[in-house]
């Protein structure tokens, strides 16, 4: 008999799950987490800061261009974006600017990013309105620029502020102020 008490018990399933099982999940479960917290927390900020980025990047592409070709280029601000010029002669008295329409150059907005844009040069605010068809910082044949100050601010101030700054030079940085 005692045979049998012994096989049956053998043959009843555990019900329930150890302690340690459990930590495994719970170790994976946070790990799950923390990982979906980090690509999608701080989503409007890691915007603004990839716009930033963006900006200088492509404000150096422009300049190399206009050092490579010799052609001015100019970068125009607006309150909701920026946009990247081309100087285009209409006669032998009269030069405009033209906004470029070519990828990587093209226009850009910040609007859908909950961005405000403040310019600086000389150490004065220049007014922006809704138009970036206009020429505020000039890049030259020889690698030069117009200084600037720009500040990309969140609407509703809610973190920190990025500078992008340009040098007579023709250097870029970019900063965070807290």
């Amino acid at each position: 008999m005692t045979t049998g008490t012994a096989s049956s018990g053998r043959r009843q399933r555990r019900r329930g799950f150890t302690l340690l099982e459990l930590l495994v999940v719970l170790l994976i479960f946070g790990l799950l987490v923390g990982f979906a917290v980090l690509a999608v927390g701080g989503g409007a900020s890691r915007q603004m800061e990839q716009e930033a980025r963006r900006l200088v990047e492509l404000a150096g592409l422009a300049r190399d261009e206009s050092l490579l070709t010799g052609q001015a280029r100019a970068l125009g601000f607006s309150r909701n974006g920026y946009a990247f010029l081309e100087q285009v002669f209409l006669d032998d008295a009269r030069v405009t600017w033209i906004e470029l329409d070519r990828a990587p150059l093209g226009p850009r907005s910040v609007e859908h990013l909950g961005v405000e844009l403040r310019l600086r040069q000389e150490g004065r605010v220049v007014p922006l309105d809704d138009r970036a068809d206009r020429p505020q910082v000039l890049f030259n044949g020889a690698g030069e620029l117009t200084p600037f100050e720009l500040e990309m601010r969140p609407a509703g101030g809610a973190s920190d502020i990025l500078r992008v700054t340009g040098a007579r030079d023709g250097r870029l940085l970019l900063e965070t102020l807290r």
